[in-house]
């Protein structure tokens, strides 16, 4: 089911338990859903659905009151509500109807308001929320979502990453991994996986050279399970029934922040260092809250971890460190494919410096192209991949698994950029006179050896 969530949507799934632990109770209803939204949802989001005019302090201490008969006295680990489950499930199939690739917190939003049966709905009442008006409101913006314009021309909705789960056992160290994790959970009697489950599989190889790094920061096997012995509830990740769910949102959340270190690095593989880097930046879940006991600044030893697996700087990474430059020196609110793009003509080595230059294109000409597409945008604080430069590093890093490299490199990423015309990248270089077929070939026959990318 999560695999459709934007992270914004399994933030307010989240936050609705950490609510249902927070006041004690024994299950997660549709009120702490709603409590999780209005929590989530700020600005323009806020006032569409009129939380701007709740007063949180008071929606907390009714939804706390009202839950009372709900205390969960035995301290047992806290499961959905079949009612929960039904508003998720509808949340799901409504984003299906708006024809939306994602299941956003408008769709959660739309789910509860339109269950007039729910515990939300009476909470909704009592509030003075006009749910009629919401419900129109909320319904025409998703219909008409995909016409959204947002500051960087490569912006979709919501900056979301979607993967398939079982995209992560085709690789053959993180498969490994997952498959020991899932073995774990039998003795804990758990039906899902979460990411003290990842982290413990990692630190049972000794041959793995971040267990090394951890054990210097006091950190093995034998120290994490004493740890996790502490924890009698999982409080800290998501849990659910429904035995379809295989991971936690933090375990999920992990693993696609693991996919990320291992593109972004210019590694064609998740590497259990990537593994543990996602747990870290995930900040959340148990695994996370062990692992920030134990390493002060998660900075620090990410330089650390990155420098103990690569000699050097690889080619993608020093690429995208480029990207970042030139992101910032013109005030783009977000680093596309046009950036990607400055960014391999900057670093000025590798195939696919060496096509662009061939062509004709060169790093002065093509930020001067870039500098008339994009917007200057002041207090960006943080700075992120468009949707389109995700999909396009997944495009290289797909590549570059399928031709069996270790690494992603320069002709990885031009190419992924060709794959699809209709980014910023692909504008620049058609503005430049460049054909798109003979830039293709440029990287296929000439400098690839022929090789069918």
């Amino acid at each position: 089911m999560f695999e459709k969530f934007t992270q914004k949507a399994i933030d307010v799934v989240q936050s609705a338990q950490n609510f249902a632990q927070e006041f004690s109770h024994n299950k997660v209803l549709s009120d702490h859903l709603f409590l999780g939204l209005v929590f989530q949802c700020k600005g323009v989001q806020a006032k569409i659905l009129n939380f701007d005019k709740i007063d949180f302090g008071k929606l907390s201490t009714e939804v706390s009151y009202t839950l009372d008969n709900n205390k969960n006295s035995n301290n047992n680990r806290i499961i959905f509500s079949l009612e929960a489950r039904e508003i998720l499930k509808k949340a799901v199939e409504l984003s299906v109807e708006l024809n939306s690739k994602f299941v956003m917190p408008q769709h959660i939003a739309l789910a509860i308001f339109q269950n007039k049966d729910c515990g939300a709905y009476k909470i909704i009442k009592k509030f003075g929320l006009d749910e009629e008006k919401i419900i129109v409101n909320l319904k025409r913006i998703l219909d008409k979502s995909s016409d959204i314009k947002t500051i960087h021309p490569e912006i979709e909705i919501e900056n979301t990453q979607l993967l398939n789960i079982n995209d992560f056992f085709r690789e053959k160290i993180i498969s490994d991994i997952l498959s020991n994790a899932q073995s774990k959970l039998s003795a804990k009697g758990y039906e899902i996986l979460g990411s003290e489950q990842l982290l413990q599989s990692v630190l049972d190889n000794n041959g793995y050279e971040i267990v090394k790094i951890l054990e210097k920061y006091s950190i093995n096997s034998e120290v994490f399970t004493n740890e996790l012995s502490k924890f009698h509830t999982r409080k800290d990740e998501f849990e659910n029934s429904e035995k379809q769910i295989i991971f936690t949102p933090n375990a999920f959340k992990a693993l696609l922040l693991a996919l990320d270190y291992a593109k972004e690095s210019g590694s064609a593989g998740i590497q259990p260092e990537h593994v543990v880097l996602g747990i870290l930046k995930s900040k959340s879940g148990i695994a996370y809250k062990i692992l920030s006991k134990y390493i002060p600044n998660t900075v620090d030893f990410e330089d650390i971890v990155m420098k103990k697996m690569n000699d050097k700087i690889p080619e993608t990474l020093a690429i995208l460190r480029l990207a970042r430059i030139e992101a910032l020196n013109m005030e783009s609110s977000a680093i596309g494919t046009e950036m990607i793009l400055l960014g391999i003509l900057s670093y000025g080595i590798g195939i696919a410096s060496d096509v662009l230059r061939r062509l004709g294109i060169n790093l002065k000409d093509a930020r001067c192209e870039v500098e008339k597409l994009i917007k200057p945008q002041k207090d960006i604080k943080n700075l992120s991949y468009s949707p389109r430069a995700k999909k396009m590093l997944e495009v290289a890093y797909e590549t570059a698994k399928e031709h069996k490299r270790a690494k992603i490199k320069s002709e990885n990423l031009l190419y992924g950029i060709t794959k699809m015309p209709n980014c910023l990248a692909m504008k620049v270089l058609v503005n430049l006179g460049t054909d798109v077929l003979e830039l293709q070939q440029g990287i296929k026959q000439e400098l690839l050896g022929g090789m069918d990318l």
